[in-house]
């Protein structure tokens, strides 16, 4: 057999443990084996246990916390694999740690999620497949191949069946983004249930990880509202514009967001705020009680599919 027809190597480093092996799972496709491990005094050491040589890989893993040890993991195995001479190097990182960090805000402001990309390209890795990647004006400036996959189609098709179940029409149902920057989110999320309408809350940010909502921009009064975000991270804007939308005519509020990080007292405050549902995907490893996970492993298994069915 060429080695041109062969399938992908798929490799998986530890961070997304689930995922990955249901990816394997749905492609029929075993996971390669590897090591990871970790020297006493903190330093990484990666390689893979199976010849790589003319071979397109494959590794699926997120930089979530710690994120800069998960990085450097992410980082050694894709030099070993370059210098084992991989064909292709693919790297697909549903949650992308220092994405955030996409912009200068004062002088001398570092744009660390930029840094992060060109690292990456520097290492070896030829592309990039990011989840709801937090900036896209950022990842547009990223030197190697993107791709952005997004969770909204696996968010969409839960919330109906939740919808369905509770008698629910969809023109009581608002789909809200808890800022402006992300109303074309909400804009299209909301164009996956004819009906229903979206809003925005108009927010104050006077430090970070603080926020004052002032008001929400759409009719949302008397119905189900539905908040979708990428990130759930403190919980702060989250529970603010919850509360807004039940102080205010919200018949009760439920919550979408890719990436479930959950710092600090992000829990207390989302029970707090009194908010029905949380629905957040798996591409952070987690064990939430509080939200519903759903899997991204079916969109990760169709990508792959579809870009190296030729390999």
């Amino acid at each position: 057999m060429e080695q041109e027809s062969q399938a992908p190597l798929l490799f998986t480093l530890g961070a997304n443990p689930t995922v990955s092996h249901e990816v394997s799972t749905l492609l029929n496709l075993p996971l390669a084996p590897n090591k990871v491990t970790h020297f006493a005094d903190g330093e990484t050491f990666a390689k893979p246990l199976c010849p790589v040589t003319n071979r397109h890989c494959i590794i699926i893993h997120s930089t979530f916390n710690p994120v800069s040890a998960r990085l450097m993991d992410l980082l050694v195995f894709v030099d070993a694999l370059k210098n084992a001479d991989a064909a292709s190097i693919t790297a697909i990182i549903p949650y992308f740690g220092y994405a955030r960090q996409d912009r200068i805000i004062e002088e001398g402001d570092p744009i660390s999620g930029l840094l992060v990309g060109k690292i990456l390209q520097t290492a070896g890795v030829d592309r990039i497949v990011v989840m709801d990647f937090h900036s896209m004006k950022l990842l547009d400036r990223f030197p190697e191949e993107h791709i952005n996959l997004s969770a909204a189609p696996i968010f969409a098709h839960r919330f109906l069946e939740d919808l369905d179940e509770a008698k629910i029409m969809a023109n009581n149902v608002c789909v809200v983004s808890p800022d402006h920057g992300g109303l074309t989110r909400a804009q299209n999320f909301a164009a996956n249930f004819e009906g229903a309408g979206f809003a925005y809350a108009i927010k104050n940010r006077p430090q970070p990880n603080r926020a004052v909502i002032e008001g929400i921009e759409g009719d949302f009064k008397g119905k189900l509202c539905l908040i979708i975000d990428d990130i759930i991270d403190t919980a702060g804007t989250l529970s603010e514009v919850a509360k807004f939308l039940l102080a205010n005519g919200a018949k009760e509020v439920w919550v979408a967001a890719t990436h479930g990080i959950f710092s600090g007292r992000a829990v207390e405050l989302i029970k707090e705020a009194n908010i029905k549902k949380v629905y957040i995907a798996n591409t952070i490893e987690s064990n939430q009680e509080r939200a519903e996970i759903l899997s991204i492993a079916p969109i990760i298994a169709d990508y792959i599919r579809a870009n190296y069915a030729k390999h």
